[in-house]
């Protein structure tokens, strides 16, 4: 599409108590990686479920291609596809059962596929384990899997190198890069500095539920992320995202 996939005006949430959401206001075009830190509580997990459909924002406007989205509205769930620390997987069904039980949920009920997304994951030789027997590792790259099944343009990431070693981290690195270059974008949640300039292309900072500092990650080392980071969210990196 021609313009934005995803905007964000005056995106607000609370739970009854302190806002956790202030004010959030973004763009996001297709090809994009936009990188969100901030300090734990800053409200990253928050935004994130807000766009996926997860969670009622307060007030605001969320559009998705150009399409206003409500919470709960299975048409947002057709449009992302979100992936966390938490796989959601079930461990006593198979790979291919696995990505089978949800394609269904979307109405993707082909096999042709479900053999594409694990070819382009390097799983089919492992299509008929049972995941309770994947590796971290593994089981995450079926989660990316699972949440591109659909075809959705904006991908949205919680986490999601949380617990894997070196080389499930270069693969997933991998597969947000080839997704970006095939025109999708998505919005990821991250402590992991390795992980923010090789694969986003802007960079957010939360602090207290407010945008504080925006910046393209082009150029940007790890030296110069971490004075960002301590400069604007006033913290060191470090924890669980929030």
């Amino acid at each position: 599409m021609s313009g934005p996939l995803l905007e964000v005006e005056g995106l607000c949430k609370s739970y009854g108590g302190p806002q956790v959401l202030r004010e959030v206001a973004l763009s996001l075009r297709g090809g994009e990686g936009l990188v969100l830190l901030g300090p734990n509580g800053a409200g990253k997990s928050t935004l994130l479920r807000i766009l996926a459909g997860i969670h009622r924002a307060s007030a605001g406007t969320v559009r998705i291609e150009g399409e206003t989205a409500r919470f709960r509205d299975p048409s947002v769930r057709r449009k992302v596809g979100f992936v966390s620390h938490e796989t959601f997987l079930y461990d006593a069904l198979t790979a291919r059962e696995n990505l089978r039980f949800f394609g269904r949920l979307y109405g993707v009920d082909e096999e042709g596929a479900i053999d594409k997304a694990l070819r382009e994951i390097g799983l089919q030789r492992f299509a008929d384990r049972p995941v309770g027997s994947f590796s971290r590792g593994m089981a995450q790259r079926l989660t990316l899997a699972r949440a591109r099944l659909h075809g959705p343009g904006l991908l949205l990431l919680d986490e999601p190198f949380t617990g894997l070693d070196p080389g499930a981290a270069r693969d997933l690195d991998a597969a947000l890069l080839a997704y970006r270059r095939k025109g999708g974008a998505f919005v990821m949640a991250t402590h992991d500095l390795a992980h923010v300039t090789g694969t986003g292309t802007r960079l957010l900072v939360l602090r207290a539920g407010r945008i504080v500092h925006e910046t393209d990650l082009e150029g940007l080392d790890r030296e110069q992320l971490e004075r960002i980071y301590t400069r604007h969210a006033g913290a060191g990196l470090g924890g669980s995202s929030g």
